[in-house]
């Protein structure tokens, strides 16, 4: 199983400049300035994951003769039968545990992990217009509830309140499901 992550947290070798190390990852790592610049904020974050030992050791060699100071760990659960235990390779000191952050985004739409990016890697999706969508969708979904918390005119106001939800659950299907939810609770 492979399961090695590359980890780097803005440090460069000495007598390294900061803008050949930055220019020399955005050609590596295929990633703009904006997110070279991102990899320098201080905070360990993952540049690779999931690769097998050879290749996690060949991006940590390329990486360090560019100038950055990197290490790879291994997240395979040790054999011993406790899963939460993992082994560290690569050697140096174990400086994951003290300050990995989370720099990973969950796309909305298919829920793949990554590093922050404007697009999701696996869908395409827009992620911050996604999200957006979603907010509004949850703002929609909050004003029906209370609509319906609060509507005690009996079943006429329940009758116009739900097939104002049907319509504009023809355009959500998430809103049709929570106030389908809500009136089961209910």
């Amino acid at each position: 199983m492979v399961n090695f992550h590359v980890l780097f947290s803005g440090e460069i070798a000495p007598g390294a400049s900061r803008d050949q190390v930055m220019l020399g990852m955005q050609r590596t790592l295929g990633i703009d300035q904006r997110k070279a610049s991102q990899l320098f904020s201080g905070r360990t974050v993952v540049l690779e994951s999931q690769l097998g030992a050879a290749e996690a050791q060949s991006l940590v060699a390329i990486l360090t003769a560019i100038g950055a100071v990197c290490w790879f760990k291994d997240y395979t659960p040790v054999a011993s039968g406790n899963p939460a235990r993992f082994k560290l390779n690569g050697g140096g000191i174990d400086r994951t545990l003290r300050n990995l952050t989370a720099a990973h985004l969950e796309c909305p739409c298919c829920g793949h992990m990554q590093l922050i990016a404007e697009f999701c890697q696996r869908c395409g999706t827009d992620i911050e217009a996604a999200q957006k969508r979603m907010r509004k969708e949850d703002a929609i979904i909050e004003k029906k509830l209370k609509a319906l918390r609060t509507s005690k005119g009996g079943d006429a106001a329940m009758i116009s309140t739900e097939e104002k939800a049907e319509e504009k659950a023809a355009k959500t299907g998430r809103t049709n499901k929570m106030v389908a939810w809500f009136r089961k609770v209910q």
